[in-house]
């Protein structure tokens, strides 16, 4: 039932990646999804002015106390994620640089009972690679095949709570040879190492040269994959397992040792998760 719980809060993050920002939008009403006026007061002032610039991307995530039915609660999360997508886009925001999650109670931290913390939108905004097109129909087969790929990491957010971790990153994988790209989304539930709440970012890396024992696409990297990372700043360790592949190939080496753009935060992880494959299309190279 709903129940007032009094004004807003932003409670920020002193770890935001430069020129972005790490915030958590705290103090939803008790059963509500209205976002409230000090969070529009900070969305306007800190959020609104980065995003409306070039090469930005910001990543959502509702969550809800640990009271009432889980499915009730994962909906309401999604219900204030949705609200705070929905004033970001009616301020002009892109709706391409908005990337959206809910957890409902299972990520939202050990807090007791009904708690205004975990009443929450959690936000990252970062300077990023810009996000791929929207999806589109999968290229007509057959399609170029080869052996030689690059892969790297456009960014991505990783979010733990104790040992549990989950993850939304961005790969982007190409094939010199056929001059063809194709963007996947990753989105995975694992465990990390660490206590407490914890919030990673990492931006855009290199490209990472490797192979296949045989000849396939860049639309045949979808499916299920591993990614485990290690590291601060600029010193980090990732590796990436495309567990996905065609029957009877795998990556040249298996799995690939990845390098990775800087990391806002501190942590180390292993999760199993999926592989979304988004546009396919002419690419030449950076």
């Amino acid at each position: 039932m709903l129940r007032p719980s009094g004004p807003g809060r932003v409670v920020r993050s002193p770890l935001a990646p430069t020129g972005g920002v790490r915030a958590a939008l705290v103090n939803f009403d008790v059963d509500g999804d209205t976002v409230k006026v000090e969070h529009k007061v900070f969305l306007d002032g800190q959020v609104v002015p980065i995003l409306r610039q070039g090469d930005t991307i910001c990543f959502l995530r509702g969550e809800a106390s640990h009271t009432g039915t889980d499915a009730h609660n994962l909906e309401l999360s999604q219900r204030r994620a949705d609200n705070v997508r929905a004033f970001l886009s009616s301020r002009g925001v892109p709706a391409a640089r908005i990337r959206e999650q809910f957890v409902g109670e299972s990520l939202a931290g050990s807090f007791p009972g009904e708690n205004a913390d975990a009443r929450a939108v959690s936000l990252l905004v970062a300077r990023t690679a810009p996000l791929p097109p929207p999806p589109s129909p999968p290229a007509p087969k057959p399609a170029p095949t080869t052996t030689q790929f690059k892969v790297r990491l456009l960014g991505g957010l990783s979010r733990g709570i104790g040992p549990a971790q989950i993850e939304m990153l961005f790969f982007q994988v190409w094939a010199p040879s056929l001059s063809v790209t194709t963007f996947y989304e990753y989105l995975s539930g694992g465990f990390g190492k660490g206590r407490g709440v914890a919030l990673s970012a990492t931006l855009k890396g290199p490209f990472n040269d490797f192979a296949t024992s045989a000849p396939i696409a860049t639309t045949d990297f979808g499916g299920a994959a591993r990614y485990t990372t290690s590291g601060v700043g600029p010193f980090s360790v990732n590796f990436l397992n495309f567990m996905g592949l065609p029957p009877g190939v795998k990556t040249i080496p298996n799995p690939l040792k990845i390098d990775t753009g800087f990391t806002v935060g501190l942590g180390m992880s292993s999760s199993v998760g999926s592989m979304k494959r988004g546009f396919t299309g002419p690419f030449s190279g950076p």
